[in-house]
This record gives C-alpha cells, sequence and structure tokens, in this order.
C-alpha cells in the first residue's frame, strides 16, 4: 500500500509494508495514551468556507491551520474530488466527518498524522450485498436495421469491469446490482447508457446519423441550438461547400426557410418587411456590425455589375455578401425573431445575418486547395421576342407613311434616320424608284447583324476562384491563414472584375489556458471595369442598333453610323468648323469610355478573454474597419461623347472658331473613405449545478463609430498622355454656345463635391438564459441604444429594447418514453422588440453640395439637404414568435415549423409640409405597419444503407404584411404603381381597368361605374376607385427543395426553387421610344425603336380593334400608350418553380490516398445551374424575374457549368 504526501512539493513519500506493521504494533501499545489526549486533539478548530473546492485543498487547510500532517491512499482516495466547504470555527472531528463519510471514506489519527483510507465493509454488508447482485444478459442492435452489432463494449460506470458481446451482439455481464448503470459503445455508433436489467435490448443509432448539435452564433455568444428560444437558421461550411459558385448568393438561395433572395441585385430580405422603405438586414462579422452595410449592389451603371442584375453590365458585384470568400466561412447565422434580434437593438428589426470566419484547430494541421471554374455562353438571341427584320422595316414604313418622321434634307438640324428610312425618302424625293427602293429594303431584310453582335461585342463568359489555406494548432495556440483569388470576365466584352483577399485568425492561450488572446486580419483588393457600349447597342434607344445595321463591312472595316447630326451636316461642320469626326461605332467604345472601381477594404480585431472561475469569463475586444473607394471614369478625346461635346461646342464667333468645351476628354474621379470603430467589454456567466440548473449570460456595454468621408472632380479637355486640364466653371449661368444657339452647351458633370458624415453608437446589453432539467429554457434579454442621430438630448436618443423566450424539450419528460419513433420534441415562443434608427432624416440639418461654386459670385456654396427634425424618432418593432422542432424515426426525419407576427410602430414616412418653410414634405414617424407568417423545414433520409445513401430537404415560407395606419385616404390616381394604404399590403399593386381601344386604335378604360372612360377625354380625373388591386409584386409563398443520391463516393444533388403569389406587369411595350402622334420630336425616332413583337399586332385601321388590343400609332398620346401598359391587360401570375442546378461530386476513396502518405482528401465536381423553368403560372410562359424588356441584358442567364476542386493536405 502506497500512501500520498501532499507536502513535499508535489513529490511522493511512499511507506513500505514492512514500516507500516511496525506502525501498526506501536499504535497498538500506545491505544490507551491517545485515548487520553483525544479530547485535546479534537479540540482544534477549522475555518473554511469555498466553493467547489478540492479534497487536496481541504487537507492542506487543515495542515495549515492546525499542523497536522494528512496522508491518503493513492488510487483508492480521489484527491481532486470537489466539495463545497463551509465551516466557521468547527471542530476538526466534525469537519472530517462531514466531508468524508458521503465520499465512502475513513480516516484514523495517529498523533499529529490523519491518515485518510476508503471505507472497508463489514462482513455482514459483503454478505448482503453478495445476495443482493444479478447476472445481466442482453442484446446490442443496430437501431436502424435491428441487426445484432458484433464485438460491442459494455463497461459498469465508475468501474473498470467490462465484457465485450459476441458477433451476435449478446453479451452476459455477472454481479451487478439493482442500481448500476451500464455503459454501451461500439465503433461507428453513439455510445448508451442504460440501467442494467435481465434480458435488456439496447438499441444503438449510428453516429454519422445522430442529429448535429448546431451551434448559433448570435454575435455576443454562441449557443447551442437546442437550449434556444429563438427561430434562427445556420448554414454550415460543409452546406457552402455542397453548392459551388462564384457567388455566395447562389450558394444559399433556396436552403434558408424565411429569407428571400433575389440574384439578380443581391438582395436579402428576412420575413418580409418591417418598414415602408425596405430595409434590409444587419450585417455582422466575427462579432461586430460590418462597415459595408451594402447588401445590394449600387444600381449606378458605373458601380455595378453583377452578372444577374437586369439593368447592368456583367462584371463582379459590389454587394459585400456576394463577395465573400465561401471556403473562408465557418458558418452564416440567420437570427429572425425578436429573442434573436433584440441583443443587436438598432437596425435589426429586419434580421441579421451573422458571418463567422474559420479558426484553426487545435492537435490539427492541414493545408486546403480549393478552385471553383464556370463558364456560360452568351443569351440567344432568338429568346429576345424582338421583330423579324421584315417587320421592324414594315413599322418603320408605317411610321414613314403617317408622316412621324420628317425629311432630313428639310432641316439641316434633322436627327439622322435609319437605312431603311433614308431609302424611303430617296424614294418620294424621286432619286431611285420604287422597286429600287423594295430591292433595297429587301436586301435590308434578308441582312442579319447578330453574328457581328456576337463576334465583336459578345464573349462567353467565365469566372474563375481560387482559395488557399492553411490552418492548425498546438496545445495553447491555434491559426488559420488563407488567401483568395477572383476573376470574372461577363458576356459583355470590356467589362471584367477581379478580387484578391487575404483572412488572418489566430488564438493563444496564456496563463494555464486562464487568458487567452484572439486576432483576426482580413484584406480585400476589388477591382471592376465597366464599359456599357455592348449593352446600349443591344437596347432600345439613341445607341441602339437596328437588326439590319452592321458593324463592320465585308473588309472587316468598321461602320460609323450618326447619331446627333446626319451625314451630310457632319461632313460640312467637319469641313468649316474643323469638327471632329461625327461618327459611332460601339466597337471603338469598347476602348474609350470606360469606369474603373478600386476598392481596398481592411478589418482588423482583437480579444482578450480572461477566465475568472470556471463559470465567469470577462473579455474585451475591438474591431477596426477601413475602406477606400475610388472610381474613375475615363471618356477621352476618341470617345464619342468626348467629340460630340467638343463638336456641339465649337462654332465660329467674328470669323474664329471659339469652343465652350474644351478639347480632350473627360476625367471624372469620386472618392470615399471609411472609417468605422467598435469597442465593447463584456462578462459572460456559465454556471452549472449538477445538471439540474444552468444559468447563463452575458452583460457588456460597447460604443462604435462610423465616420465616412468623400470627394469628388471632374476634369475637362483632359489629356491622358501628359495628364493635363482646362479649368472650367460648370455651375456658370451663362453655360456656353453651341452650333444649334448660344446658351445651349451643358457640362454633362459640376465640377467638384465634397461630403462627410458620423455616425456613433452606444450600447448597453444583457442576455441570459436559465435551464432546469436540460428539458425547461427560458431566456431574456435588453439592450439600450443611443445614437447622435437624434439630437443632444439622450431621453430622444436613447432607447430600451427587449426579448423573452421559452422552451420545452418534451421528449424529455418520462411519459414520453414509451413513444420510441419520436426522438426529439420541443416547442418554444419567444416576444420581444427591435429597432431601426432614422435614415432619412435627423433632429440636425444635413447639408450638401460642398466645394462647388455659385455661377454669380463664383464663392462656394451648400444647400440643406434635410431640414432639422425634432420629431423624429426610433421605429419600433415587436414580434411573437412559436415554434415547435422534432426529430423522428431515429431522426431520419426531422422537422421545424415557426408561426410568428409581426407589428411595427412608429414607421418613418414622408408627409407634406407647408412649402413656406422651404420644402414640400418631411419625414414623421407616423406609419404602422403589421404582418405575419409560417415557416417549414423539412429534411429526411428516405435510404441509408452501407453504400446508398438519398436524403432531401423542403421548406416553405409564408409572410404577408397589411398596412395599419398610412395617415391618408388613398389618393392614387394613376395606374401601374404599390402605394401606402391603409388595409393592404405595401407591395399592393394597382392597374387600370382596361376597356379595349377605340376606333381610332387608342385605350380606354372602366371608371368605378362601369363606364368607358376614352384616353383623349382631358376633362375626366381618375379617381381611387377607378383603379383596381390585381394583388402583390413579391411572392407571399417561396421556399427551395433539394435531394441529393449517393453510392459510395459519388453524390447527384438537385435544387429548385419555387416562388408563388404574386403577379408581374408586362413590360414588352413601354412608352420609352413607343413613336406618340405630334408630342415628340423627330429626334426621338434614332437609333433603335421599340421592337417587341407584340407591336406587329397593333392596330393599323378601323375595326382592328375587335382583334387586338395593342394601341395604333396614329392619334397616339402619352395617356393612351401609359394606360394600356398599366392596365390590367397586362398583368400576369408570376408563380414559378426555377430548377436552379445539378451537381455530379466524387470523392476519392481514402485507400487511394492513403499510398500517398501526404494527401488526406480530393473532391471533384461538375455543376450546371441556371437550368430554367420547371413550370410557370402565365400561359405565355415568360420567365416573371426576366421578362423582355426591349434590352439584350434582361434576358435570363443561359446555362453555366462549374467545375469545383477540393484538395486537402
Amino acid at each position: 500500500m502506497k500512501f500520498k504526501d501532499p507536502n513535499r512539493s508535489g513529490h511522493f513519500a511512499y511507506i513500505n509494508n514492512s514500516v507500516l506493521r511496525i506502525m501498526k504494533l506501536i499504535l497498538l501499545i500506545m491505544t490507551t495514551f491517545l485515548l487520553q489526549v483525544s479530547a485535546s486533539t479534537f479540540a482544534q478548530r477549522i475555518t473554511f468556507n469555498k466553493k467547489e473546492a478540492s479534497l487536496k485543498q481541504l487537507f492542506l487547510e487543515v495542515k495549515k491551520q492546525t499542523g497536522y500532517n494528512i496522508f491518503w491512499e493513492e488510487g483508492k482516495v480521489n484527491d481532486r474530488q470537489l466539495i463545497d466547504a463551509s465551516f466557521k470555527n468547527t471542530p476538526l472531528e466534525v469537519v472530517l466527518d462531514k466531508v468524508l463519510t458521503p465520499q465512502k471514506l475513513t480516516y484514523k489519527l495517529v498523533n499529529k498524522t490523519i491518515v485518510v483510507k476508503k471505507k472497508e465493509p463489514l462482513f455482514f454488508d459483503k454478505v448482503t450485498s453478495f445476495f443482493a447482485t444479478v447476472n445481466v444478459t442482453g442484446k446490442v442492435i443496430d437501431a436502424e436495421t435491428g441487426n445484432g452489432i458484433p464485438k460491442v463494449t459494455v463497461k459498469l460506470k465508475n468501474s473498470n469491469r467490462m465484457v465485450v458481446a459476441n458477433e451476435q451482439g449478446t453479451f452476459m455481464f455477472y454481479g451487478l446490482n439493482d442500481d448500476d448503470i451500464l455503459i454501451i459503445s461500439a465503433v461507428g455508433y453513439l455510445a448508451q447508457e442504460m440501467k442494467a436489467k435481465d434480458g435488456m435490448v439496447v438499441k444503438l443509432l449510428a453516429a454519422t446519423k445522430v442529429l448535429e448539435d448546431v451551434i448559433v452564433s448570435t454575435g455576443y455568444q454562441q449557443l447551442k441550438q437546442k437550449t434556444t428560444t429563438g427561430s434562427y437558421s445556420v448554414i454550415t461550411a460543409k452546406e457552402i461547400e455542397e453548392t459551388p459558385s462564384v457567388n455566395l448568393m447562389e450558394r444559399l438561395e433556396g436552403k434558408v426557410p424565411g429569407v428571400k433572395f433575389d440574384l439578380r441585385n443581391n438582395s436579402i430580405q428576412i420575413r418580409g418587411v418591417s418598414s415602408y422603405n425596405g430595409r434590409p438586414p444587419l450585417l455582422v462579422i466575427d462579432g461586430f456590425v460590418a462597415l459595408n452595410q451594402n447588401l445590394t449592389n449600387i444600381t449606378s451603371g458605373t458601380l455595378d455589375g453583377n452578372p444577374k442584375n437586369s439593368t447592368q453590365p456583367e462584371t463582379s458585384g459590389n454587394a459585400i455578401i456576394s463577395t465573400f470568400n465561401p471556403s473562408d466561412i465557418e458558418s452564416i447565422t440567420f437570427l429572425k425573431d425578436a429573442a434573436a434580434t433584440a441583443i443587436w437593438g438598432a437596425n435589426a428589426a429586419n434580421g441579421v445575418i451573422v458571418v463567422t470566419t474559420k479558426r484553426g484547430k487545435k492537435g490539427t494541421s492541414s493545408i486546403n486547395f480549393s478552385t471553383t471554374f464556370s463558364t456560360s455562353a452568351p443569351a440567344n438571341f432568338k429568346n429576345m421576342t424582338s421583330m423579324t427584320n421584315q417587320q421592324y422595316i414594315d413599322f418603320e414604313q408605317e411610321l414613314f407613311d403617317k408622316k412621324f418622321i420628317l425629311n432630313p434634307a428639310s432641316d439641316w438640324r434633322q436627327a439622322p434616320v435609319s437605312e431603311a428610312q433614308q431609302l424611303m425618302f430617296d424614294a418620294k424625293s424621286g432619286k431611285i424608284t420604287a422597286a429600287q427602293k423594295d430591292a433595297a429594303l429587301n436586301v435590308l431584310a434578308n441582312r442579319s447583324n447578330t453574328d457581328q453582335l456576337k463576334e465583336y461585342l459578345l464573349q462567353r463568359a467565365v469566372s474563375q476562384q481560387h482559395n488557399l489555406s492553411f490552418s492548425g494548432g498546438a496545445e495553447n495556440s491555434s491559426y488559420y491563414v488563407s488567401g483568395n483569388y477572383t476573376k470574372d470576365q461577363p458576356v459583355f466584352r470590356k467589362n471584367s472584375g477581379e478580387s484578391y483577399s487575404v483572412l488572418t485568425n489566430l488564438t493563444n492561450d496564456f496563463l494555464n489556458k486562464r487568458l487567452s488572446l484572439s486576432t483576426g486580419l482580413n484584406y480585400t483588393y476589388a477591382k471592376s471595369t465597366v464599359n456599357s457600349a455592348a449593352i446600349q447597342a443591344l437596347s432600345v434607344g439613341r445607341y441602339g442598333m437596328a437588326p439590319y445595321q452592321m458593324l463592320v463591312d465585308d473588309e472587316g472595316n468598321r461602320i460609323g453610323s450618326y447619331v446627333t447630326v446626319k451625314k451630310n451636316t457632319a461632313d460640312s461642320l467637319i469641313r468649316i468648323n474643323k469638327h471632329l469626326p461625327w461618327t459611332y461605332n460601339p466597337i471603338d467604345e469598347l476602348n474609350y469610355n470606360n469606369t474603373i472601381t478600386e476598392r481596398n477594404s481592411i478589418r482588423v480585431n482583437a480579444a482578450i478573454k480572461g477566465k475568472i472561475t470556471n463559470w465567469l469569463n470577462l473579455s474585451v475586444s475591438g474591431q477596426l474597419q477601413k475602406s477606400l473607394n475610388d472610381q474613375v471614369l475615363i471618356q477621352n478625346l476618341d470617345s464619342y461623347l468626348g467629340r460630340e461635346l467638343y463638336n456641339l461646342g465649337t462654332v465660329p464667333v467674328n470669323g474664329k472658331l471659339v469652343s465652350g468645351f474644351p478639347k480632350g476628354g473627360i476625367y471624372k474621379s469620386t472618392r470615399s473613405n471609411s472609417n468605422a470603430y467598435g469597442l465593447r467589454a463584456q462578462l459572460d456567466i456559465d454556471k452549472n449545478w449538477n445538471d439540474v440548473h444552468r444559468f447563463n449570460m452575458v452583460v457588456g456595454t460597447e460604443i462604435s463609430q462610423n465616420k465616412g468621408t468623400g470627394s469628388g472632380q471632374t476634369l475637362y479637355g483632359y489629356n491622358e498622355d501628359v495628364s493635363s486640364a482646362v479649368n472650367v466653371n460648370t455651375t456658370s449661368t451663362g453655360n456656353y454656345a453651341t452650333i444649334y444657339g448660344q446658351g445651349q452647351g451643358r457640362f454633362p458633370f459640376t465640377n467638384s463635391s465634397i461630403f462627410r458624415n458620423t455616425t456613433r453608437n452606444l450600447s448597453h446589453y444583457s442576455s441570459a438564459g436559465y435551464s432546469y432539467l436540460n428539458k425547461y429554457f427560458a431566456t431574456a434579454s435588453v439592450r439600450f441604444d443611443d445614437i447622435n442621430l437624434l439630437g443632444v438630448d439622450r431621453r430622444d436618443r436613447a432607447t430600451p429594447l427587449w426579448s423573452g423566450g421559452l422552451r420545452w424539450d418534451i421528449k424529455k419528460e418520462s411519459f414520453m418514453d414509451k413513444i420510441e419513433w419520436i426522438n426529439s420534441l420541443s416547442i418554444r415562443a419567444t416576444l420581444g422588440t427591435a429597432g431601426n434608427p432614422p435614415l432619412t432624416s435627423a433632429n440636425f440639418s444635413t447639408i450638401a453640395g460642398i466645394g462647388q461654386l455659385d455661377g454669380y459670385t463664383q464663392l462656394p456654396f451648400v444647400y440643406i439637404n434635410s431640414p432639422a427634425n425634432q420629431d423624429i424618432g426610433w421605429e419600433t418593432t415587436k414580434t411573437t414568435n412559436f415554434g415547435i422542432d422534432a426529430g423522428l424515426f431515429n431522426n431520419r426525419l426531422s422537422v421545424g415549423v415557426d408561426i410568428y407576427r409581426k407589428r411595427s410602430y412608429d414607421i418613418i414616412m414622408s408627409l407634406p409640409l407647408n412649402s413656406t418653410y422651404g420644402y414640400s414634405s418631411l419625414s414623421y414617424n407616423a406609419g404602422d405597419l403589421e404582418g405575419h407568417g409560417v415557416e417549414l423545414n423539412i429534411s429526411g433520409d428516405a435510404v441509408r444503407t452501407k453504400d446508398w445513401n438519398w436524403s432531401s430537404n423542403f421548406n416553405l415560407s409564408y409572410n404577408t404584411n397589411k398596412v395599419t395606419d398610412s395617415r391618408f385616404p388613398n389618393r392614387l390616381a394613376n395606374g401601374g404603381v404599390s402605394a401606402i394604404i391603409t388595409g393592404l399590403p405595401v407591395d399592393n399593386f394597382f392597374v387600370y381597368r382596361w376597356a379595349g381601344l377605340d376606333d381610332k386604335g387608342q385605350s380606354q378604360i372602366y371608371n368605378a361605374s362601369g363606364k368607358k372612360i376614352s384616353s383623349k377625354d382631358q376633362t375626366y380625373t381618375v379617381a381611387p376607385e377607378d383603379l383596381v388591386n390585381k394583388g402583390r409584386t413579391t411572392a407571399p409563398y417561396f421556399g427551395g427543395l433539394g435531394t441529393t443520391v449517393s453510392y459510395k463516393n459519388l453524390s447527384l444533388s438537385v435544387r429548385a426553387t419555387y416562388y408563388l403569389g404574386h403577379i408581374f406587369l408586362l413590360q414588352t411595350i413601354n412608352q420609352q421610344f413607343y413613336p406618340v402622334d405630334n408630342e415628340f420630336s423627330p429626334a426621338q425616332f434614332s437609333g433603335l425603336l421599340a421592337n417587341n413583337t407584340r407591336l406587329t399586332n397593333r392596330w393599323r385601321k378601323a375595326g382592328d380593334e375587335a382583334t387586338t388590343d395593342i394601341p395604333g400609332i396614329t392619334g397616339s398620346s402619352i395617356t393612351s400608350i401609359s394606360r394600356f401598359m398599366n392596365s390590367d391587360l397586362n398583368v400576369r401570375d408570376a408563380g414559378n418553380i426555377r430548377l436552379q442546378q445539378i451537381t455530379l461530386s466524387y470523392r476519392v476513396p481514402g485507400s487511394l490516398l492513403k499510398r500517398t502518405h501526404f494527401i488526406k482528401s480530393i473532391d471533384c465536381g461538375l455543376t450546371v445551374s441556371n437550368l430554367g423553368l420547371l413550370w410557370v403560372a402565365n400561359k405565355e410562359g415568360i420567365d416573371p424575374e426576366y421578362q423582355m424588356t426591349n434590352a439584350y441584358n434582361n434576358l435570363p442567364p443561359t446555362k453555366n457549368y462549374v467545375f469545383n476542386l477540393r484538395l486537402s493536405l
């Protein structure tokens, strides 16, 4: 037997058995003496008060206070056993009895030495125990198949005793007590603890099929989702990797219940709208609010370029969520209800997106490389539903016959006409015969420019993304370092985008892991080039190309067209005024008209976390973010705009040529600089009382600031070779003379501008959770937000926001034990508030126009952009949420349902203001809105065998809203618009009631009483009741469906999305470049006219109104075209089901990789995306998301082929 002495600096004093025998003899002789002195011995008293103290700590304290040495039996006495000591001047004997007896320990006193031993049972106890033991037989089976599991280990808990089951899974365990617990475990299965019982059958669940304990990251803390009360959705790194794409948004669409993604502009909406202006969710990265909250692409053509955006050239988008490196993301958490979002307070009413980047794992190291390559062809011109060449020429002929187009020979200022129109004028003037005209028009009808457009303006889209990362860690440190490169070549030539990024996350532990330091750095450089020449050539407008208009001749020489002035006028001006060439060709513009945007952003964060006790931590963290954006628009003198402005402004004055517009190019630069910091101090409490009670809480305070500055400058007469320019005053009231007359010239951009803004926030917050028996849960949170936008009085600035929630884990109740097909079942309910600060107004005036010069005084001036508004305040949204989560049939089926209701108060809206104040309207907290919805998420495994697996997931979301206070009655007087009207959704859509065409081919509508109103009736005013509400423009029902079939290492995945219950308005015919009789000048008809094939059915003669609804040209007016466009005639059901992608992936077997000794895994895959519609509700088969609006870039994206490879070392 060995004894342990704690008083020798950690070294043990060992006493052999012979010495012990001598000691026993001495003890026997001295018994009488010891009895005599025992009274004085135990007169010693102890004072010791400490929670969760170890036995060793108590023994040392006893020695310190009494001077007694203490020995105990090594291996039989657990000196690390924790106790709660609360003794004050207590006799030593009482202390020892109270502490040691529950541990089944005893002690002896030898002089001033205390010997602690394990208590030996009496003979009677041994006999009783022998007869009380039982022999237990049992069998262990697979919970899925019912087959016995061989070689299972069955171990007696808190003992070294164990047995191993046979090949059939049968075992026998001898000599067990009635209250003994057995631990049953096997490789590949989840271990189970069960009370010993003869004839027991143990069902083990395969470890890979156990529902993962999903970790929810709120940005302030990480929680197990099974212990939360709020509504969350978590997308893990694994789920992100399963959907290969350069754009992160494409990896997320259709996967998150209640979250709507619009890939056309990268917008995200969580549970509908909470205000009238449709604010986006709050974006949080690694625990701090992101500096760039731009979740959607900027609509300016000089900035944008997302391939999915229907209004811009295709280059890399600038929406932050699409520029993330998908390989760097550990998880994306969507916070949806008040219990989830209230901790973020301001800006959280629209939901919160928490992005957590990857960190290294201790004890492992890896090198990972991934590459994604995608390509797609330009959209097919056959899908444009455009007129044929012959139909387009017939359209021009009708315009000519009805004198819509004036003879260019009648006035030198007349706009140029098309090649077909010139032939018509030549035939009319006698220059050519009618037969010659018809023959020439026939040549144009059979000439197509599509091949040239494809060759010179379009190209195959190619995107690539490469990522390399290093991660790992030792016992006290971890690291994750990655680099990423992305390049995008869209279908429009001379458009491109590329980016570089670096991410590092480091963690170090100190002082025996009681102190940790985490640091992170993320740097991104992005550059995009946008050129609009190709997209303008393929769109209706002055630069649009007629279907027979060619780019180059048969020898490959570029053909110049005339846009501003006709050819003979241009020739004269070049000869007399020394003008530069007036011709335009899109191929030239590809080189001379580019907008280049460069963005540098850096994010640095650090956190120090100290472990005060094993249940109390204190952390201090901070983040610094900087972003620098530079944008340069260069239109040199060779560009058409540069030549046109110079030519227009160059005229003879007193016999000399004078140019009011400097000769040279235009150099327009814009720079914006954003700096933000955030500092936070937080106390974390997580206390567990023997798994009966558990309490966790975070309490903290944080301060943040976001400061933005910017400037813009435009240089004219720019010479790129010598970097020179000419000073001009763009605000001069006189402007300059042009070929059309004095004072007609205008500068397209002002000289310079400056802006700056600062937003500061101070917040105090707390979030707490309590659980009882790990099945009853309660949570609460409160936050006070203070923002500088609301003046100097803190009573106006600060607002409290709160939440509370309950959760009940029903499956853990005893009455559920016999229901084996239910593996987990819980219900939850939450209530709370979140807010939105004002964005369009503040308690102080905001100014704009800094840096501009007054035209008269030539002094700098500013103007008040928004006046001070003392009545503006916070918007508040209260949300109620009920949810249920279940795992069924051995967790092969998982179901989650959420039902919620939102009420928004004090919504900011624009109200009329007395114009004598200098403003016609001002923003106030005046509106109310309510909404509700349902979310359903189902996932499961239909097949689960050794080699075959078939899993599927489906989610359904329903969301609607209703304005409860709009302050004013419905005053709509025009169709084709949405309006804020009490009792209706914010996206309701009103249109005219179509009544057909009149006998002149013009539009008619019905009023509320059913009377036909002619578009020529200028006395009738449309009333709100004359319009009809046709429904919502956003889908109330939406979701996604995904399924994966796997055989060994080969997998096939299919994903689809659907949107139902909304409408859209056909825009195939619109006012732009549609001929309106006697209202537009002939110059409006240069370039490409409205050319949709629907126009071929237009009214042409009396009686056609019985067979067509397309207004005629003769007598047409803006009113007639507008009422036709915005009537219920053009409303269509927008419901659709879309096949998003099909992926075939393969993982190289590990047995093959073992031979390399360094490759851990290789995964590769091929994906086809943008597969089109599976079903569409409208009869015409029109894609509601990409309907044709006379522009090539509105066509649906073509099939995209993606190859991806992942390698791990």
